[in-house]
């Protein structure tokens, strides 16, 4: 060969060896060229959310029915560009796709400013050789300006274990009504009865109240979210959140119990119920017991935190003035029964009546007239209360006024009365008043004296001759002497 002709035979090779190595540069790795996982599709729903708003992202994830064997997909993902962390969400473990095969993935996003956006759903998975294949695919979204109803969230901190309301509000600032309203709270290390509250329609301007009742579990600050989905005018079906902070307090239980006599009516003491922790109890029963003393069982509903409730118990068959009294409260908080005990020493003097204040007075018609009070110095009410002159040799009553009837005195009251009697002798200087009246029922009577002093009686002349015959013979003389003298005179 000639030289020439090796010439060009080296310099033929030489281009073809340099364009080789050009195509195999521009050509794309294996892995991606032999992929055959596609995203056939994505949607979002609605179509054009609100800033702010939730909405769903569907993707569908497609084998090739030409595959060289089952792809198993990994995890999809919802990439929102500029949201870092927040703005990622994803689904894992959906799964193994034989050729020809497809699945459909929803995934929430929330993009936070109106205007045209492009998200990405990525795939990733492994097929049968175990070789690892990430798909993108771009989803165009225009998000506009928020106009949804508004959530606001009215609570008080929570406590551990108690239960305690939680009152959401939604408004409807819309012009037009929404359709198929459904409100749904959620949150963290809380448990939440009826989730989930639903409603036809909501017109545009009104609102609605929604009740939760929410049980903390753990101890600090907590949240809560509250999602509301619903259909618009345009038949978009719409979402929007908000998250609440709920600062919740370890539970501190304290009851105490006031017990006080009642004085007045009949025996009782009153029992005071005193919450000092920081949640409410429920159903509080109140009992007593005594071994000289029978007393009655009270119902408290319910006392809030830092609050108090007052029940009466009353006491019967007492055997002592001063009997020993066990008050105890059984009540709930949080869940579980507890006990509360107070031990006191009751003060109860049955109802006493004492005459008292009596005045004795004689009368023009030679009775005597006894007034006074009829005093009752024990702690509990009298009834039926009567006094009357008890009747003797030289003392009876006498109409009218022969008794009296004072009726009801309260514990540590008084009423007046007034009797009539007739005193005989003149050297009787006490009246028995009898006095009767009822004590829880039972009858007692009193005899008290009352101090007589007689009128003192003028002494008589020695002649015996009385004093109105003198002064009538006075008369008849100077009447006589006056006639004689006319006589001479004429």
């Amino acid at each position: 060969m000639s030289p020439n002709r090796r010439s060009a035979v080296g310099a033929t090779a030489l281009v073809v060896f340099l364009l080789s190595c050009s195509l195999a540069a521009l050509a794309p790795p294996a892995a991606a060229q032999s992929s055959s996982v596609v995203v056939t599709n994505a949607t979002h729903t609605p179509t054009t959310p609100a800033a702010g708003d939730t909405f769903e992202v569907r993707a569908t994830v497609r084998n090739q029915a030409g595959a060289a064997g089952p792809f198993t997909v990994n995890e999809v993902a919802v990439e929102v560009p500029g949201r870092g962390p927040a703005g990622w969400s994803s689904a894992d473990d959906l799964g193994v796709l034989s050729p020809g095969t497809s699945m459909e993935v929803g995934l929430p996003a929330t993009v936070d400013e109106p205007g045209w956006h492009t998200l990405r759903v990525l795939v990733y998975g492994q097929t049968a050789t175990g070789r690892a294949v990430r798909v993108t695919y771009p989803v165009t979204v225009q998000v506009v300006e928020p106009q949804r109803p508004q959530l606001d969230a009215e609570f008080e901190d929570g406590v551990v274990g108690a239960e305690s309301r939680v009152n959401l509000t939604v408004a409807n600032g819309l012009t037009t009504a929404v359709r198929n309203v459904q409100l749904e709270l959620t949150g963290e290390n809380v448990r939440i009865d009826r989730q989930r509250r639903v409603r036809s329609a909501l017109d545009g301007g009104a609102e609605t109240n929604y009740t939760f009742d929410v049980t903390p579990t753990r101890a600090g600050g907590q949240r809560l979210t509250a999602r509301l989905t619903y259909t618009d005018a345009s038949g978009e079906r719409r979402t929007t959140e908000e998250t609440f902070r709920y600062a919740v307090d370890p539970l501190e239980r304290d009851i105490r119990l006031d017990v006080a006599t009642v004085r007045g009516g009949d025996p009782a003491v009153e029992v005071t119920v005193v919450n000092l922790g920081n949640t409410r109890v429920e159903d509080v029963a109140v009992t007593g017991a005594s071994g000289d003393a029978t007393l009655s069982t009270a119902l408290v509903d319910r006392v809030g935190p830092r609050d108090t409730e007052t029940v009466r118990l009353n006491v019967t068959d007492l055997a002592a003035v001063g009997p020993e009294l066990t008050v105890r409260a059984a009540y709930e908080v949080a869940g579980e029964r507890h006990e509360a005990t107070r031990t006191v020493r009751g003060v109860f003097v049955p109802g006493r009546i004492d005459l008292t204040g009596i005045e004795v007075a004689r009368t023009d018609a030679g009775t005597v007239r006894i007034t006074g009070t009829a005093s009752n110095v024990g702690t509990t009410d009298v009834q039926a209360v009567t006094v009357r002159v008890r009747s003797g040799d030289a003392v009876g009553p006498v109409d009218p006024g022969t008794e009296y009837f004072v009726g009801a005195v309260d514990a540590s009251d008084f009423a007046s009365f007034a009797l009539n009697a007739r005193v005989d002798a003149d050297n009787e200087t006490t009246i028995p008043l009898e006095v009767t009246y009822l004590v829880d029922g039972d009858e007692r009577t009193r005899t008290v004296e009352a101090t007589y002093d007689p009128p003192e009686t003028p002494e008589q002349g020695g002649s015996g001759f009385p004093l109105v015959g003198l002064g009538a013979v006075l008369a008849v003389v100077v009447a006589g002497v006056f006639l004689w003298r006319r006589r001479r005179a004429a």
